[in-house]
Formats: C-alpha cells, sequence, structure tokens
C-alpha cells in the first residue's frame, strides 16, 4: 500500500495562512504570546522595582552620610568666632552638583558646586532641629533631592544633590526592560508558531490523506509512526480505511452478484412476455389484458433493474471505463437525432470539450431528455455552453415546472414531482450520482416563460485536472 509522508506545499501553507489565524494555530500563538507577555511584564515590573528602591535607597543614604560630614565640619569651623558663615561653608568640598545652604541666626549662606546654578532655594522650616528624610524637590526644572542635619543650637545645614543621573539611568533601564519584554513576546510568537505547526503537522497529514483517499486513491496509507501519542492516531485510521475499503469491495461484489443473479431470470421472463405478445391475437380478452400487464410490468421492472445497478455502481465507484476527453456537444447532439428531435432544438454556443466517462454522461443525458419528455411535456429547447471554467447543459420543457420545495428532492431516490406520471424515481438520483462523479454539479430551475430548466454542469477539459487535485 501506498503511504503519505510528504507535507503540505509552501504555496499551500501560504494560501490557508489567514484561516489558519483564526483555528487552533492561531490559539496555540496566542497562548504562547499571552504566557510570555505576563511572565515578561511580571519580571520587568519586579526588576525594575527592585532596582528603583535600590538605586535610590543607596543615593539617599550616600547624601544623609556626607551632609552628616559636612555639618560635623561646620560645627568645628563655627566654633572661631571670627569666622563668618559664607567663608566657613565655602570651604566645603561638594561633589559636582550640589547646593549647600547653611541658616545661622537669621542669615542664608550659600555655597554652590556650579557657579551656573543660582536659583533660590524652596522655603523651609528653620525651626527644626532634628534631621528629615529627603524629599524631592525642583531647582530651575532640574530634579533634586533635599536632605538636612543640624549644625549646633543655632545652625541647620542643607543639601539639595542632584538625582538627574539618576533618572536618566532609571529610564534606561526601564527602556531596555520594555524592550527586552517586546523581545521575549517575539520570540514566543515564533516558537508558537513553530510548535503550532509541528502539532498540527500530523493533522494535516490526516487531511491530505484523507482527501487523496476520497479523491479514489483507496490504496493510500499513513505511514508508521514511532510517536507513541500518533501511533493511536494513525493505527486508528489505517485500521478505518481498511474496513471502508472491504465494505466497499463487499459492496462491488454484491453489485455484480445482483447484477448476474437478476439478469438472467428477468431476461428469460422478458423472452417469455415477448413470445406470448406474439401470439396475442390467439388469446381471449382477459389473458390478452393480462399480457399487457405483463409486458408493461416486465418493462419498467427492466429499467429499474438497469437503473437501480447503474445507480449503485455509480455510488460504489465502479466505472466500466477511464475518463476520456469528449464533446458533449456532440454527444447531445447524437442523442437528440437518435430521438428524431427537430433539428432547432440544439443550440450549441461552445463545443462543450470535457473529460469524462462516455457511456455514463450519455445515460445522465438519456434520463434528463426521458425527464423532459415524461414529466415536463416534451422537450423544447438543449443548449451547450461554456461559462467561466464549467461546461454547462441545459434542457428546457414545457411542463408545469418544479416547485421550489422540490428542487432539490427530486434528486433523491424513489422521488418524482407528480405522482401522476410513470417513472422510476431514480433517473434523476443517477443523472445527479454521474454529474457529482464528473466533480460537477446539476440543478432545477424555471425556464423563462414557463416550465423547468436542468442544468448539468461539468469542468471543462483544460480545468479537469485542477479541479481533481483541489
Amino acid at each position: 500500500m501506498a503511504s503519505a509522508t510528504g507535507s503540505m506545499s509552501k504555496a499551500d501553507r501560504a494560501s490557508r495562512w489567514p484561516v489558519r489565524w483564526r483555528g487552533l494555530r492561531g490559539r496555540v500563538m496566542a497562548a504562547f504570546v499571552l504566557g510570555a507577555g505576563l511572565v515578561a511584564l511580571v519580571l520587568a515590573g519586579s526588576v525594575y522595582g527592585i532596582s528603583t528602591s535600590y538605586m535610590e535607597s543607596q543615593r539617599v543614604r550616600s547624601i544623609e552620610r556626607a551632609v552628616n560630614i559636612h555639618a560635623e565640619l561646620l560645627r568645628l569651623r563655627l566654633d572661631d568666632p571670627a569666622l563668618s558663615g559664607d567663608e566657613a561653608i565655602a570651604e566645603l568640598a561638594l561633589p559636582t552638583g550640589t547646593i549647600a545652604m547653611l541658616h545661622r541666626g537669621s542669615t542664608w549662606s550659600i555655597a554652590d558646586a556650579d557657579d551656573g546654578i543660582t536659583a533660590a532655594p524652596p522655603v523651609v522650616d528653620p525651626t527644626v532641629a532634628v534631621p528629615q528624610a529627603a524629599t524631592r524637590v525642583e531647582l530651575a526644572g532640574v530634579p533634586y533631592l533635599r536632605v538636612w542635619a543640624p549644625v549646633d543650637d543655632t545652625a541647620v545645614l542643607y543639601e539639595f544633590a542632584p538625582v538627574q543621573e539618576l533618572d536618566s539611568t532609571l529610564a534606561m533601564l526601564r527602556t531596555i526592560l520594555l524592550a527586552c519584554a517586546a523581545l521575549s513576546v517575539t520570540v514566543a510568537a515564533a516558537v508558537g508558531a513553530w510548535a503550532a505547526d509541528r502539532a498540527l503537522s500530523p493533522l494535516r497529514q490526516v487531511s491530505a490523506t484523507a482527501s487523496r483517499i476520497a479523491s479514489g486513491e483507496q490504496d493510500l496509507r499513513l505511514a508508521h509512526s514511532t510517536d507513541e501519542d500518533l501511533s493511536t492516531t494513525v493505527n486508528s485510521f489505517n485500521a478505518m480505511v481498511d474496513a471502508l475499503q472491504r465494505r466497499i469491495e463487499r459492496e462491488r461484489r454484491l453489485v455484480s452478484d445482483l447484477s448476474h443473479e437478476l439478469r438472467t431470470p428477468l431476461t428469460t421472463l422478458t423472452t417469455s412476455a415477448t413470445v406470448l405478445a406474439g401470439h396475442r391475437e390467439e388469446l381471449s380478452q382477459r389473458p390478452r389484458a393480462a399480457l399487457d400487464l405483463l409486458v408493461e410490468e416486465t418493462s419498467y421492472l427492466r429499467g429499474l433493474l438497469d437503473d437501480m445497478l447503474a445507480l449503485a455502481r455509480a455510488e460504489a465507484g465502479i466505472h466500466r471505463s477511464e475518463p476520456a476527453p469528449l464533446s458533449l456537444a456532440e454527444l447531445l447532439g447524437h442523442l437528440l437525432s437518435s430521438r428524431d428531435s427537430a433539428p432547432g432544438l440544439l443550440d450549441v454556443r461552445d463545443e462543450g470539450m470535457v473529460r469524462g466517462r462516455r457511456m455514463e454522461l450519455e445515460r445522465a443525458l438519456v434520463n434528463l431528455l426521458a425527464n423532459a419528455d415524461r414529466h415536463g411535456g416534451g422537450l423544447v429547447g438543449a443548449r451547450v455552453e461554456r461559462e467561466g471554467a464549467e461546461i454547462r447543459v441545459i434542457i428546457d420543457d414545457a411542463g408545469p415546472g418544479v416547485a421550489v420545495a422540490d428542487r432539490t428532492r427530486i434528486f433523491e431516490r424513489f422521488v418524482t414531482a407528480s405522482r401522476a406520471t410513470a417513472g422510476t424515481g431514480i433517473g434523476l438520483a443517477l443523472v445527479a450520482e454521474t454529474v457529482a462523479g464528473h466533480h460537477g454539479t446539476l440543478s432545477c430551475t424555471d425556464r423563462p416563460g414557463g416550465g423547468a430548466r436542468f442544468t448539468m454542469s461539468i469542468p471543462a477539459m483544460a480545468d479537469f485536472c485542477h479541479t481533481i487535485a483541489n
């Protein structure tokens, strides 16, 4: 048996990409992206919060140590009565950008490590004699940390340390963390796409194999898998296909047996009725009426058997010939000529070249023409035309038409639109099955001007192979 191990082509996968986003593939990728996004958000927030708290606390402690040291130095220098506050604070070695203010008595002394900064500090309460926690303030639009410490009973030292560099560092850290989070989400999306592709690959293989089996490659099977999780599915699928194939083979044998077993007695019965009909004039009236009924019923039974066997063969996929190029216009013209139809009934607008089985299509056209005569009040027109990639055969009749509710039902078995007309009820079902076997469609509509219109559409020969491949 053949095995299906190949995957879909890149073009097929690209054409189905938008659809797959809305299916299982999209949900797998969404789960990866959401999970990675949540983890990245929690990690980035935690790292940023911890880093901000640690760096700010370190900065505050360093400033507090510096202001306490400077306050102690000022206390020693201010013990000299001849030294003013401005002279004492000017001798402090301040870090770059730091502003120091000494409040002594009712006067302020200011020392600025950068000569360019001359902004006045905010108003502070000089009556507080205990150290206060660092407070963020702005001087000329620049962020500072304000820390102060007592020098003695009459003096307080204030220092304003710039934190612009700290804020820049934190901003850079925030940008890096956001970039890392975005990168992790992108990587998660790529990993999710890869994981979804790997996870769905067996399903795509099963789908492709099932489509090929349905198109006629009944010997095709899935290749054996060493994966414990997939082997059960593969084995079950192959077992199901084997069971279906055995069932189809049994049906084929049944059709063959029925064809052989029923045709022989029916042929004998028909022959006997024909022989008796040759001596019809020798019979009295009542045996003659019985003979007419026998001939009529045997003819009906023979037509019913032929239609049932043909329908069973079509449903079981039993074909007496292989598809070959043929002209629907020529085939329809030949059938109309054999019926002695008027030449003007046929309207050929396209040669109607298709690739099909001649005997099956001929039977389908015969059934459509017979349906027009038997149920539609007679054939009034037949047309062959091309519509896009399809060849259409249109059969018009002069009957009362088909009710909208019955336009689909009449293609089922043993269904007729009118009970007053004779028929097996299988002819249109056989036509529908034959057209479906040629990858075509069959429909019933109203004919302009009254009556019914049956339209049989079959892919043109140039598009036939492409239709089967899809």
